[in-house]
């Protein structure tokens, strides 16, 4: 999987432009704390990362059916795909989690990516700038890779997040 990642503000894309995963074959790309919060005891906080991404894939017969007579067949056609923000293993040192566990990007969004961090402490817990408490990870776990842009396509989904597609 490939990421196109466009960054909000230059000092976060100053936190990006010399990152990468740790090891050769990483699954995942860890994202960055952009500044310090306090976050309320036993509260959700939807924490800003100052990002918006597209993850792009080769397109295949696996998930897509597709007649191997048919001329228009575009099996090797890249695309959009959707990707998971997994906490890292490093979170478990904190009273922190992922409000949803897991959270899924679909395809077609192009907004800010968020966590929704639970603090489960009776305390105050403060997040500091550069933190990595989430990663970036493709549904198969492949590795990835990933560039800065500038600008991200549109899609008819656009920027709704948390919801958008429902309770209306």
């Amino acid at each position: 999987m490939h990421l196109k990642i466009m960054c909000l503000s230059d000092e976060v894309r100053e936190m990006y432009k010399n990152h990468k995963t740790h090891h050769e074959g990483d699954s995942g790309l860890d994202v960055f704390i952009i500044k310090d919060e306090v976050l309320k005891p036993k509260t959700t906080t939807f924490v800003k990362l100052g990002i918006k991404a597209t993850a792009l894939q080769y397109k295949c017969n696996y998930y897509y059916k597709s007649d191997k007579k048919d001329s228009n067949n575009k099996e090797n056609e890249i695309v959009n795909t959707s990707f998971l923000l997994f906490p890292r293993s490093s979170i478990s040192k904190t009273p922190l989690r992922l409000a949803n566990s897991i959270g899924l990007i679909d395809a077609g969004y192009r907004g800010e990516i968020i966590l929704a961090l639970d603090n489960t402490s009776d305390q105050e817990y403060t997040i500091k700038k550069n933190d990595k408490l989430a990663q970036i990870v493709s549904f198969s776990g492949e590795p990835l890779s990933f560039e800065l842009v500038t600008e991200l396509d549109e899609t008819s989904r656009g920027e709704g997040g948390f919801g958008s597609t429902s309770n209306k």
